[in-house]
């Protein structure tokens, strides 16, 4: 089953330990980034910044009387994970090589990078999964986007939209450190862009965590989004980005909720489960 047992967390904080938590990461970031300018960091660097951000969303968890480990999804969600993450990569395929080979604009029917060098690939996913994804979305869904929930007050379908919303805006001003230190934009409306875009972004993972509850699935699209594995050259126009994203980021969500639903999950809409409330509200 795609969907763990379990409900919302009854953390015992207020509000200001998810802000403190916040500024913290977004200080240390912006140190990293001064230190390590560029694109992207060195391996070393980046492995070190990922388990960095798993220790402190940890310790915000301590503090607020979660154990970390409740958080993380059974083992045997995995091979769900994977089917429906291979499901989706799968369909996108089939689209992609039916438009390259009908010689649409953008899809170019040769061998991209990742089916000429599959184990380097796969080392790439599984690096961004290990150090980039699974912390992410520790801190953003895990933590901050559900703590907003329940602060919110957790029962209710404006909670957890505000919850998302929340973690959502948050996730896209924490990639502004590198944007601005490294990548020398200045405010812009690609700025303006890359806003929105990130944005949409964290209100998809979002609305994927809310659906399945598991962290593995929501951390696998994220890192699989970081490195598509296509099989033929696709190369999107910059102004056609952003309506690209919003079509991807449907059919994710939209085979979520189908594969949630087919699951028999309890729980399938925004709503939480009566067991939910009930972790929520301590009743």
């Amino acid at each position: 089953m795609l969907r763990p047992d379990t409900g919302l967390p009854r953390f015992s904080g207020g509000p200001l330990i998810p802000v403190a938590t916040y500024l913290l990461v977004i200080t240390v970031l912006a140190g990293l980034v001064t230190i390590s300018p560029g694109a992207s960091p060195p391996p070393i660097l980046g492995m070190i910044w990922g388990v960095g951000l798993v220790a402190l969303t940890a310790g915000a968890l301590r503090i607020e009387a979660v154990s970390p480990r409740s958080l993380c999804p059974p083992i045997r969600t995995l091979g769900p994970v994977v089917g429906v993450v291979a499901a989706f990569w799968g369909l996108y395929n089939l689209v992609a090589v039916a438009l390259a080979m009908g010689g649409v604009s953008g899809f170019e029917a040769s061998l991209s990078r990742t089916a000429a060098h599959p184990l380097l690939y796969l080392a790439a996913l599984f690096s961004s999964l290990l150090f980039t994804a699974i912390p992410e979305e520790f801190l953003f869904r895990a933590y901050l986007q559900q703590k907003f929930t329940g602060l919110v007050g957790g029962t209710t379908i404006r909670a957890v939209l505000s919850g998302i919303g929340l973690a959502a805006v948050l996730f896209a001003l924490f990639h502004l450190p590198r944007w601005f230190l490294a990548s020398g934009h200045g405010v812009s409306s690609a700025l303006a862009g890359r806003l929105i875009g990130l944005t949409l972004m964290g209100l998809a993972y979002g609305c994927v965590y809310v659906l399945s509850g598991n962290l593995w699935l929501v951390a696998l699209f994220h890192a699989s989004m970081n490195h598509p594995p296509l099989l033929v050259t696709v190369t999107f126009p910059p102004e056609l980005h952003l309506v690209v994203s919003v079509i991807e980021y449907a059919a994710i969500l939209s085979l979520v909720a189908l594969t949630v639903r087919l699951g028999g999950a309890a729980g399938t809409s925004l709503i939480w489960s009566q067991r939910t409330i009930s972790a929520s509200t301590g009743d």
